[in-house]
């Protein structure tokens, strides 16, 4: 599954200070589980993510939906402001990811 690639090169990338690449791999790797989610539900998938969230949100995965939106700030910040991210927002958005893969699979398997 790619979610699952992408969440391994994002904690390789953690080790060797790759940060910025950590962070928007982690977030890309945690839409497509939550779309992945989606889809198994047969609900439908918004494209914006904030939309994204409030679904998930509305279906009773309030972690999966903050951690999706802490993923998406730290992503932005990556991806196109001039500040990088440092080491401890790296760790955060990795603890954060694992929280909300974990609750996205207990969740998977009440379905």
């Amino acid at each position: 599954m790619k979610a699952e690639e992408l969440f391994k090169e994002a904690v390789d990338d953690v080790k060797i200070g790759c940060y910025n690449k950590a962070v928007s791999a982690l977030y890309f790797s945690l839409r497509m589980m939550a779309e992945d989610f989606l889809l198994r539900i047969r609900a439908p998938i918004p494209r914006r993510d904030d939309k994204l969230a409030n679904v998930l949100d509305s279906l009773g995965v309030k972690n999966v939906a903050l951690a999706l939106r802490k993923l998406y700030e730290l992503r932005v910040k990556a991806d196109y402001r001039m500040e990088s991210i440092s080491k401890m927002e790296a760790d955060v958005a990795v603890r954060v990811y694992g929280e909300a893969r974990e609750a996205l699979k207990e969740k998977l398997k009440g379905e």
